[in-house]
């Protein structure tokens, strides 16, 4: 291994049953690794071009989910899902952590396809979807209330949650129920749980459930996720909250409210609150069937295209396109470059640990 690349210490190794899932666990490593000891030269020139960057692309990290339109009409939408490690960063960078997941979970998929669908992305240009994903998007949001308020009553009885030990357990938080009921001014909490993470990224925060009850009589699972310091600013310092997501979502949710996916402040510490969501596409991370290979190839070339078009709606984008279009194929191979060297670090800690 160079003196480079014992530099880097990921995390969860031992947790890890796959070189991809242990470069999903570690977005926070991956900008340090690239701000602290990573040869960057290759890309120097892409560098300065930055913006609201996802910082933890991956598959299991967009998919299509009901939103609600500023002019308040709710739609199903292929959004990325997942803000936790959003910031201000290089799009070359985001743009290589992608390829770098990519790659870690498909050998078939082919880089050169991918920068073609995220080039395609920053000119604006939106491929269509992948068949099983378009099906999701076709389909009726009240279609996927349904699904949800199954997912609702197989984890719930009548009068509240399902506890498991290491799942989903009972609510032990200090923070005063009365404070939760105010966040739903139009529904009754009925029950409180505390939701466990054995792995992954937000292993660390809390998360605590709540089954709400509207007037209706429509029950949801509402999941209030400690908010921690995204893994970009392990790169370089990021604006305040407030100002942090409004960039983000003009950047991945344009024209959209974000009430599905937002912010709140609760007994001083910030939360995500959100719906807790019916996975509608179930990404293979072990796909050995045919057709689950092809999907994963197909799935990575519409995402690659979707972080194009969240990095192409940024000022900084037009200068970006232009030093990319000069020589594409410097592009791809500066970028395969230092993709190859993280996965290769990723590949060794992860063989070391099984040693």
């Amino acid at each position: 291994m160079s003196a480079i690349g014992t530099q880097i210490a990921f995390e969860q190794v031992g947790d890890s049953d796959s070189v991809s899932q242990l470069i999903r666990s570690n977005a926070p490593r991956y900008w340090s690794y690239m701000k602290r000891h990573a040869d960057l030269d290759p890309v120097r020139r892409y560098l300065k071009y930055e913006g609201a960057v996802a910082g933890d692309p991956h598959l299991g990290n967009f998919g299509p989910i009901p939103v609600t339109t500023q002019q308040g009409r709710r739609k199903m939408q292929f959004v990325n899902i997942d803000f936790d490690d959003s910031g201000r960063g290089p799009f070359v960078l985001d743009y290589i952590r992608y390829a770098i997941a990519v790659k870690a979970q498909s050998k078939e998929s082919r880089r050169w396809r991918l920068q073609e669908a995220y080039l395609a992305g920053l000119s604006g240009k939106k491929l269509a979807a992948p068949k099983q994903v378009q099906q999701y998007l076709d389909m009726k949001v009240s279609e996927y209330d349904e699904m949800a308020a199954s997912y609702s009553a197989k984890h719930t009885t009548e009068t509240g949650f399902k506890l498991k030990e290491g799942s989903t357990e009972r609510y032990r938080a200090k923070i005063d129920k009365a404070l939760i009921d105010d966040l739903f001014p139009n529904a009754t909490v009925l029950d409180l749980a505390r939701r466990t993470e054995a792995r992954g990224g937000s292993m660390h925060e809390m998360r605590i459930w709540a089954l709400v009850e509207e007037k209706n009589g429509r029950r949801r699972i509402m999941e209030l996720k400690e908010y921690a310091t995204p893994g970009v600013a392990s790169y370089s310092p990021q604006p305040t909250v407030k100002h942090w997501l409004v960039e983000i979502r003009k950047a991945f949710w344009p024209g959209l409210t974000g009430a599905e996916y937002d912010l709140i402040t609760l007994a001083g510490t910030l939360f995500w609150v959100r719906e807790k969501r019916v996975s509608l596409i179930n990404v293979p991370y072990t796909n050995q069937a045919k057709h689950d290979r092809e999907f994963v190839v197909a799935l990575a070339i519409y995402d690659a295209n979707i972080l194009g078009l969240a990095h192409g709606r940024q000022l900084a984008a037009a200068e970006y396109i232009k030093a990319i279009k000069q020589d594409p194929k410097k592009f791809h191979r500066t970028t395969k470059q230092i993709a190859e060297t993280y996965l290769q670090l990723a590949e060794q800690a992860l063989a070391k640990e099984n040693s």
